[in-house]
């Protein structure tokens, strides 16, 4: 006889009855009598003890079944698991049967049995089912580890033992150091995996997510966990990695420093994928056509990269010879590197040693860098220093001004102005332009104190020379500076005279400035050798000072 849910009255008759009030009993007190006969009372079967509420906090008074004419002789009790589970406690006459409690949970009352007040639980007439054999559920992956950009995925086979009839939900928890949705997806949304009827396993596929992220390698942990219907095998938790495949990668750049203005060459070397552990390398200097501690310090050394930060620099201390020469150079070698590779293409960098500084905007040399060069289109200025000078224009309008020394003056394109101050451009110091546009370019004096003055008051071609000396030449033309007119006519003061060589090894074009000192002054007056010009030289005579002056 079986009773529903709420409260029972099961009644039986002559004969072997079996009452079973419920198949749960929660919430409900049910009344059972068995009669005459050998009768048996089902309190539980073999999955659960009927009559437990489930409440932690509370001893069941009120789900229950009582049973009314429990006969020790002819009546059975069915019970669940052993006589250990339960406890038995006499109220009055009658005799109340609970389950054994773990700890300070209340016990719990799931039946009254009327009129006995002796019962043992290890007697016959108490009989115990036992629990059905639950399956055992095991744990592995394959494969052990992947990479996180391949193609390769995660298996992890959950393997049931036993039992294998019917659906079977497992649960597992997510461990590792991998994260869930940013560095793998896995199948399924939550932590459990089903079996199929009649299967023995079950799987969960995790696939790494790609990037280019340097990263460490990374785990992905699943440990079995508690659940109902199966128990816990060894082993029960799969590590799986997910091999890191992106690397940090160095390259170091090029670089070309002005001898005389750069004490060092700083090179940069740079993380193109930054890690986060520390990068270390090593470097090393070697020649291309520079000399080692002539023109740059040899060097080798350690660098140490701070974790993901993405560059680091190598200083090479620069030597100035004070010479004027070709550009030199030197590289920088890159090895030995840890937690990084080394670009094949950008290992080594170059470091070119220049006598020339180039520059987009106005500039004065600073002491022993011995050339100049004004790039781009801006209307800019160069000035050099107390050396041998190489001083170029851009494209714009620019003044120059060659300074003290021997210097190589060139314009460029546009309308450019050369400035030459008394006592910088003397015969034994003579400056050369290169590329005098007669009739745009023009020529402005200073004094030999550095201030502005007038242009010359007159301005004339000498004949034609071919004298071999410098000196020759200069006291020719302070002799005669018109070639076109008969007898002498001397260099005047605050005057100039253009004249040609013809021949030798002076041979070219020369221009010859008087201070407002009658006579040579051969500290003082000035010489420029014109190398190079276009345009047509004026006719000997009279030349208009505006067309080379200011």
């Amino acid at each position: 006889m079986n009773g529903d849910a709420g409260n029972d009255e099961l009644i039986g008759e002559e004969g072997n009855d079996t009452l079973q009030g419920t198949n749960n009993g929660t919430g409900e007190q049910d009344y059972l009598v068995g009669g005459t006969g050998n009768d048996r009372f089902i309190l539980a079967d073999t999955t659960k003890t009927f009559y437990d509420d489930g409440n932690s906090t509370l001893p069941g008074d009120n789900d229950y079944a009582t049973i009314a004419d429990f006969n020790t002789t002819d009546d059975i009790i069915q019970l669940r698991g052993s006589s250990g589970d339960y406890l038995l406690s006499v109220s009055g006459s009658n005799t109340k049967l609970y389950i054994n409690k773990p700890g300070s949970e209340p016990d719990e009352l799931i039946a009254v049995i009327n009129n006995q007040t002796a019962l043992s639980l290890t007697a016959s007439y108490f009989s115990y089912v036992s629990s059905p054999t639950l399956p055992s559920i095991t744990l592995a992956v394959s494969p052990a580890s992947v990479t996180e950009d391949g193609t390769t995925n995660l298996v992890y086979t959950f393997t049931r033992s036993g039992v294998t009839t019917n659906p079977l939900t497992v649960n597992y928890t997510l461990g590792g150091t991998a994260t869930l949705n940013t560095d793998y997806t896995r199948t399924g949304t939550t932590n459990t995996v089903t079996f199929a009827a009649g299967s023995s396993t079950a799987t969960v596929t995790v696939n790494p997510t790609a990037d280019a992220t340097v990263e460490s390698n990374e785990t992905v942990i699943l440990n079995l966990a508690a659940g109902t219907g199966y128990t816990i095998g060894t082993p029960n938790a799969a590590t799986g990695t997910i091999n890191n495949d992106d690397f940090s990668q160095l390259s170091i750049n090029d670089i070309t420093v002005v001898e005389g203005k750069d004490n060092n060459a700083i090179l940069t070397v740079t993380v193109d994928n930054p890690n986060p552990q520390p990068i270390t390398f090593n470097y090393t200097t070697a020649p291309i056509n520079a000399t080692a501690n002539v023109d740059y310090t040899s060097k080798t050394g350690t660098i140490t990269i701070a974790a993901n930060t993405s560059t680091a620099t190598i200083s090479i201390p620069i030597l100035n010879d004070n010479l004027n020469e070709s550009d030199e150079a030197f590289t920088v070698t890159l090895s030995n590197p840890v937690n990084a590779t080394i670009n094949p293409e950008g290992g080594i960098g170059e470091v070119i040693i220049t006598d020339t500084w180039q520059s987009t905007l106005t500039r004065t040399l600073p002491n022993n860098v011995e050339n100049l060069r004004l790039i781009g289109t801006n209307n800019i200025n160069g000035t050099g220093n107390a050396g041998n000078n190489n001083i170029t224009g851009n494209s714009g309008n620019n003044q120059i001004n060659g300074g003290a020394g021997i210097d190589t003056l060139t314009g460029g394109l546009g309308a450019d102005t050369f400035i030459f101050q008394f006592g910088q451009s003397t015969r034994s110091t003579s400056d050369r332009i290169t590329d005098f546009a007669i009739n745009s370019d023009k020529i402005d004096l200073l004094t030999q104190g550095g201030n502005a003055m007038n242009a010359p008051s007159s301005f004339s071609r000498a004949a034609d020379s071919t004298t071999t000396t410098l000196d020759n030449l200069v006291n020719q033309v302070f002799t005669d500076a018109n070639g076109a007119t008969t007898g002498n006519q001397g260099l005047a003061v605050s005057s100039a005279a253009l004249v040609q060589v013809t021949t030798g090894a002076i041979a070219g074009t020369y221009l010859v400035i008087n201070d407002s000192t009658a006579g040579f002054q051969s500290s003082n007056d000035l010489l420029i050798n014109i190398t190079g010009f276009t345009g047509t030289l004026p006719a000997l005579g009279n030349i208009p000072v505006g067309n080379f002056f200011i």
